[in-house]
């Protein structure tokens, strides 16, 4: 491949990867849109490979709702009252129980 051949493969890969068009991606750039797609053309044809890297395909993700959390417990012991929820240490709800004078 020439060295005008690698111009305008990098040229023509990053015009395909800007998604713009080929007059917008070629102001300023010191080139026209009809040689651009001149080149694009060319390089299809002789089949050099100027596509752009393939472009990440962006999805919408939703989470899941939560499980709704499971009424708490209510222990009441006295005038106390314990809410006690899923996952809970049971020797610590032990302690508490004992503590306020549960187990007698």
């Amino acid at each position: 491949m020439t060295k005008t051949e690698e111009t305008w493969v990098e040229r023509v890969r990053a015009w395909r990867a800007s998604g713009q068009t080929a007059p917008g991606f070629a102001q300023g750039r010191g080139f026209e849109a009809s040689t651009l797609r001149y080149w694009a053309h060319r390089l299809r044809r002789d089949g050099i490979d100027a596509t752009a890297t393939p472009r990440v395909r962006m999805l919408r993700v939703t989470p899941a709702p939560a499980p709704a959390a499971a009424a708490p417990l209510v222990v009441s012991v006295g005038a106390a009252r314990v809410e006690v929820r899923a996952g809970f240490d049971r020797a610590l709800l032990r302690e508490v129980v004992d503590a306020l004078g549960g187990s007698r």
